[in-house]
């Protein structure tokens, strides 16, 4: 293949790594760049042609390959378009911002024959590389810790979007979450999430995780994640092995200046996807890194919020189900009262409403008055919920069911939940087809 054509979108932040690193190669050349400002099209070289529309750049026809630096929340769309368009895809992790998306990326990819890559540019770090497992050490590893903290405000520049969950996917899981799980990927091989703590702001963005998960050998593993640490910032892998020995990489030792690690990184990560491009390869990597970011959403719990499940009740599966009507008002004086009974079953094809209160406090009897509602939900996975149970949209964790209210029964039950904030169906970005997923506030959880 002749030298390949590639175009960039969105031009944030991290697509000056990119640019720098296309600039020193002699496979690839830059022809074109999109943006919806066109002030940041500003200063690319004369022979760059500038887009403000991904569409009207796909549509051209002179891309070979695509590198895709959009907020979070447009990623799938834009790499389904150039996927459809026949273009080599390398998206800036994740993929998308919920699983069902990037799977459907992901067979799209392979229906197609294109490339589709995602980029984790940590599993590149010198320092990292320096420090993998020959073959004969791997069965000798008995943990590995991965660590990325940092003050996400001092990370982002203009990129404001990151401070906003629905546009993020999440905080601190979902967009450093896929680097260090895909590095513990790397490290030891396919892994699943068996615990997870995690801790919100008043906005409701995660700001810290403790996670714990582990390989079919048994070998477990922590990831660490903060976005408020006080200290500037700490990216770090630690291996233990069995005979008392640890090695440890210091992602940013040897390179002082603020993000300049990411250089030789991100030169590294168009090494693999001028490969994958040539060999017409789906990599399931962002596949996998986002269902382990689900995961540990999933099985997160929120202590003090709402009495957890009661010690005796026993092992149970996550209730789900699709949203069918969005809701978007508010009220102080609602006068729902909440029912005795702490657990309702829920069959498939039932309808229920989903209402959140801020009164958290409130038991069997009380008045709720204050309310903000979602939406209708309707059951696509039968089962019983239970007071304490976490609520997830789309594998995003908003709050945990406080209780049921009966006035609309037997048309509908009101499943209240309990949250910091009141928030309405579009502050959270219901949409009809939305997944919520009620998930047990245990951690025996069935998957």
């Amino acid at each position: 293949m002749s030298r390949l054509r590639v175009g960039v979108v969105g031009l944030g932040v991290i697509s000056r790594f990119y640019l720098a690193a296309l600039q020193n190669r002699a496979d690839m050349r830059l022809v074109a760049a999109c943006d919806l400002r066109e002030e940041a099209l500003v200063g690319l070289d004369p022979d760059v042609r500038r887009y403000l529309g991904h569409e009207e750049m796909f549509a051209a026809g002179e891309l070979d390959a695509v590198i895709v630096n959009v907020p979070n929340d447009l990623h799938a769309a834009v790499c389904r378009a150039a996927l459809e368009a026949g273009i080599a895809v390398c998206v800036e992790k994740p993929l998308a911002t919920v699983p069902k998306d990037a799977h459907e990326l992901q067979r799209l990819a392979e229906k197609t024959g294109v490339a589709l890559f995602t980029a984790f540019h940590r599993r590149y770090n010198s320092n990292v590389l320096a420090i993998l497992p020959t073959a004969a050490d791997r069965d000798a590893v008995e943990s590995v810790t991965v660590r990325y903290l940092e003050r996400i405000e001092e990370h982002v520049g203009g990129d404001r979007w990151y401070l906003d969950p629905a546009r993020c996917g999440g905080g601190c899981v979902a967009d450093n979450g896929p680097n260090a799980f895909d590095l513990l990927r790397l490290l030891l091989g396919e892994v699943r999430v068996t615990a997870s703590s995690i801790v919100y702001d008043d906005l409701g963005i995660d700001r810290k995780a403790d996670i714990t998960l582990s390989s079919p050998s048994g070998t477990t593993a922590t990831v660490e994640l903060d976005w408020s640490y006080p200290h500037g910032e700490a990216k770090d892998v630690t291996i233990r092995y069995s005979d008392g020995r640890e090695r440890h990489a210091d992602m940013l030792a040897g390179y002082p200046e603020f993000k300049s690690s990411l250089s030789h990184e991100y030169a590294a990560v168009l090494d693999d996807f001028a490969a994958a491009v040539r060999a017409g390869r789906a990599d399931s990597g962002g596949v996998a890194a986002l269902d382990l970011v689900a995961a540990a959403y999933d099985l997160a719990a929120e202590p003090g919020r709402v009495p957890a499940v009661v010690e005796e009740s026993g092992l149970k599966r996550t209730v789900r189900s699709e949203v069918v009507k969005v809701l978007k008002h508010r009220r102080e004086d609602r006068g729902m009262v909440l029912e005795p009974f702490a657990s309702r079953c829920v069959r498939q094809g039932e309808i229920h409403e989903l209402v959140t209160t801020d009164q958290r406090t409130a038991g069997a009897g009380d008045l709720v008055d204050r309310v903000g509602f979602l939406g209708f939900t309707e059951i696509t996975r039968a089962g019983v919920l239970d007071a304490g149970d976490t609520v997830l949209v789309d594998g995003r964790p908003i709050g945990r069911i406080l209780g049921f209210d009966a006035c609309h029964f037997p048309n509908h039950y009101n499943v209240l939940i309990a949250v910091d904030r009141l928030v309405t169906g579009p502050e959270i970005g219901l949409a009809p087809g939305t997944d919520v997923a009620f998930s047990p506030a245990r951690k025996e959880t069935e998957p």
